[in-house]
């Protein structure tokens, strides 16, 4: 399999020198053009150099394991982390992969490593588990594991939206059918008059759904090709379409469409099927019997879908705008970030120095982690007062002196970290209200002995509880220490006014440094804009779902609302010849849809209301359940297809009675 990727170069020799590096098809053409790589030489973080032993494909855009280049695990561990890290059994900041034996169950093989780092390292509380690699993307939530997963979750709400437009299309379908039943009663008649058995008029009704919907296949396919480049965008992924070239997806479409096409024309072919040949010639059939019933329901159900997406699309929006607007306890705005690469970390107090003279920089701070990815610290911490079985995880990060104040974050207690205090380096902690609850410690805090990484200390202040993790997630226990050998991102918060014009100074300011590494930037609010980049895509895919599903629901109930009319004209015109006015005949038609909707409505609440609560569920901070978003969802049917019947209505009103 790996062989297939290799472009040039031997993977069974690509890694026999340490100081090797594969590099990817882009990265190659990047680093050296049209020149062949192979036994060229590249310098990492003008540290040390690598040899190129081979060119491999690129990843492709939907895998979660992506990579520029590759190289042998010991250069990490000689050049950056160190034997002495490598040897600790909570450093948890890689993945490990493990090929079992075909005959090896998953389950079997996570029974044996229960309790297995607990026997090297007492106090770390966590867990060592095995998933199958294909299951990372959708249906991972472990603690650490890859940073580009999706979720399983989303993937069966999409499809639940599918099956619902369909079925409204194909409520659609079966209500007009019966409903025109009349137009086609002589037809059935006839044919059973000169022989024809009732299985073979069945025979031909579904022959005529499913000939229908292997027609809109066609032309969905054709559709789809047109607008798959902008649901690419509004998704986010990059979706292709080789339908010649992938036989599942075809079968699997064309399965979908003789599935619908059978289960719309079912009710359709034995309903007109059953017509009596003499009823049938003499034009004596009626459609308003138990046909007005079943149609009845069909739109109850239909609206009732359709209430359903309107009210998911609701709470969706209500939660994004609680997200948008709640406060994080810190301050996010004007603030890019760098890559700290190599030398660069050294070089921090002098890049410092010189960023604050520009008048554009307010300040300037550096961090191990950036504060969407601060992850869990190996072992319990030790403090003062604490009970020998406690155990606490803590989520901990390197930072340097104006952290705090570069990202507004209040302290409740105490101070920050000052230069003014030489013991600050080596001794000081920082802990949010979250650590201190859990510690349970009495206040004040500040002063109560600390201990983390092998190092006593003092906590010498508490900061108020910040939303650094997604809202999906409580707020955990944090601890700040300073440690400049392991920061690895630089922040620079801008002052407020022009926000291009200060980027472009401060770049001015950076290439003036004579660094030798571009002056690449992100805004921190878009980091954090992508945590929920997942629900804002779901919100909108919703409601482009919904207004599908009401515009197909609305164009069942024209056509339905359209032959009622037609059927009622005689009746609407004796009523205008003795006096009934045109507003009332439009309210007497109108009177028996908005009954249909109404009960929708009913039916369609519960299912809203279990569908939001299961979603609010995946989120440890969210907005409270409120009936306006049901209210508003009903009101916005109710006068979708009042609007569309009254048109109708009040046109059949105003003819002329002759």
């Amino acid at each position: 399999m790996i062989r297939s990727l290799y472009i040039k170069g031997d993977p069974k020799t690509a890694f026999s020198q340490p100081y090797s590096i594969v590099l990817t098809e882009s990265a190659a053409a990047k680093y050296f053009g049209a020149e062949d790589p192979l036994g060229r030489t590249l310098n990492i973080d003008r540290a040390f150099d690598v040899a190129v032993t081979g060119v491999i494909q690129d990843p492709p855009a939907n895998s979660s394991l992506t990579f520029t280049m590759l190289s042998p695990f010991s250069i990490l561990l000689t050049q950056y982390i160190g034997d002495k890290a490598s040897d600790n059994w909570g450093f948890n900041s890689f993945g490990t992969y493990v090929l079992l034996a075909p005959t090896v169950p998953a389950a079997d093989f996570n029974g044996k490593l229960e309790g297995y780092l607990q026997r090297y390292a007492e106090d770390d509380t966590d867990r060592l588990v095995v998933q199958a690699l294909t299951d990372i993307h959708l249906r991972s939530n472990l603690g650490h594991d890859l940073s580009s997963r999706g979720s399983i979750k989303y993937v069966w709400i999409l499809s639940a939206l599918a099956i619902f437009i369909l079925a409204i299309a194909s409520i659609n379908f079966m209500n007009l059918t019966t409903a025109r039943s009349a137009s086609r009663a002589r037809e059935v008649g006839m044919r059973k008059v000169i022989g024809a058995r009732r299985s073979q008029l069945v025979r031909q009704f579904f022959g005529e759904s499913i000939l229908m919907c292997l027609l809109s296949l066609g032309a969905a396919l054709v559709l789809v090709e047109l607008f798959i480049p902008a649901f690419s965008r509004l998704s986010g992924k990059e979706i292709t379409t080789a339908w010649l070239e992938n036989l599942p997806i075809l079968l699997g479409c064309l399965g979908i469409a003789l599935t619908t096409g059978i289960i719309s024309g079912t009710y359709t072919a034995l309903f007109l099927s059953s017509f009596r040949p003499v009823r049938a010639l003499k034009g004596s059939l009626r459609t308003a019997g138990g046909g007005s019933a079943f149609r009845k329901t069909l739109v109850i159900l239909q609206f009732a879908l359709s209430v359903f997406l309107i009210t998911g699309t609701a709470v969706i929006s209500r939660q994004l705008t609680y997200m948008r607007k709640k406060n994080l306890g810190f301050d996010k705005e004007r603030i890019v970030h760098l890559r700290l690469y190599g030398e660069l970390t050294k070089k921090y107090p002098f890049i410092r120095e010189r960023l604050l003279q520009n008048p554009d920089v307010v300040s300037v701070s550096a961090s191990m982690s950036l504060p969407t990815s601060i992850q869990g610290s190996p072992g319990t911490p030790e403090w003062e007062g604490k009970d020998p079985e406690a155990k606490m995880e803590i989520k901990a990060d390197f930072v340097d002196y104006e952290y705090v104040e570069t990202f507004g974050i209040p302290i409740v207690e105490g101070r920050s970290f000052s230069r003014a205090f030489a013991t600050d380096a080596e001794e000081a902690y920082l802990v949010n209200e979250e650590a201190v609850r859990r510690m349970g410690l009495t206040p004040p805090a500040v002063g109560k002995r600390f201990a983390f990484w092998d190092r006593e200390g003092r906590i010498i202040g508490v900061m108020k509880d910040a939303h650094f993790q997604p809202f999906h997630q409580k707020i955990e226990p944090l601890v700040f220490k300073i440690f400049p050998p392991w920061f690895r991102f630089l922040y620079i918060k801008l002052r407020a006014g022009d926000t291009a014009a200060a980027i472009a100074s401060v770049e001015k300011t950076w290439t003036s440094l004579g660094l030798g590494y571009p002056f690449e930037y992100r805004f921190l609010d878009q980091d954090f804009d992508r945590l929920y980049r997942s629900e804002a895509r779901m919100g909108t895919l919703f409601g482009k779902f919904a207004g599908l599903a009401v515009f197909i629901a609305c164009l069942g109930l024209f056509g339905l609302a359209s032959f009622m009319a037609e059927q009622r004209t005689k009746e609407i015109g004796v009523r205008r010849i003795l006096g009934a006015s045109v507003p009332r005949i439009t309210m007497m038609m109108s009177r028996e849809f908005t009954k249909w909707v109404l009960a929708a409505n009913l039916f369609a609440w519960p299912g809203a209301w279990l569908f939001a609560s299961r979603w609010l569920e995946g989120f440890a901070y969210r907005a409270e359940m409120s009936p306006w978003p049901f209210i508003i969802s009903g009101a916005l049917a109710l006068g979708i297809a009042l609007t569309t019947v009254v048109f109708l209505s009040a046109r059949a009103a105003s003819a002329n009675p002759a």
